[in-house]
């Protein structure tokens, strides 16, 4: 994809693999060993050499990354930001490759009309980044959530919501 950006990997396709989190039983998919570190405290690295981890997706759980392996499982205080997704995060995050917040989407939205993540983006940096695979929890974009977050905040100001683009946009 053409997104604008430097060696951007958002599009490479993967197989799903999905394991069942140990603490609530929601399945959760495979996460590149680059993105686990990136968001995993570096004193916990040693401890998933070589295993495969999974994120777990169930918003009220506290686990965030586990393994079947060695029952292996991190809490949500073991990472370094808070997951987009869990009940109580804070801050609520939009954008991991440029550490946008939910609250800086929802301002730049409401006090100067941008709409789009490269606009948004732009407004609170110099250039864009785009690294999602490696910096995003998840290995994933974050273009729905991002969207969302426009989309929700143009319907509160009663204006015509943007179609989520698809694929990555950053």
């Amino acid at each position: 994809m053409d997104c604008g950006c430097t060696n951007c990997t958002c599009d490479d396709n993967e197989e799903k693999i999905t394991i069942s989190c140990p603490e609530c039983g929601t399945k959760g998919n495979k996460i590149p060993e680059k993105a686990v570190k990136a968001n995993l405290k570096k004193e916990l690295f040693k401890d998933i050499e070589g295993k495969d981890i999974y994120l777990c997706p169930d918003e009220n759980c506290s686990t965030s990354y586990y393994s079947v392996e060695d029952s292996l499982k991190f809490n949500l205080s073991d990472l370094k930001k808070p997951l987009w997704y869990k009940k109580g995060a804070d801050p609520v995050i939009a954008c991991y490759c440029n550490n946008i917040t939910e609250e800086q989407v929802v301002n730049a939205v409401k006090k100067h009309d941008l709409i789009t993540w490269q606009d948004i983006v732009l407004h609170y940096h110099e250039k864009t980044l785009c690294i999602c695979r490696k910096l995003n929890p998840s290995g994933e974009c974050c273009t729905e959530f991002f969207y969302s977050v426009i989309n929700k905040t143009l319907k509160s100001l009663g204006k015509e919501t943007v179609t989520i683009p698809g694929g990555c946009t950053c």
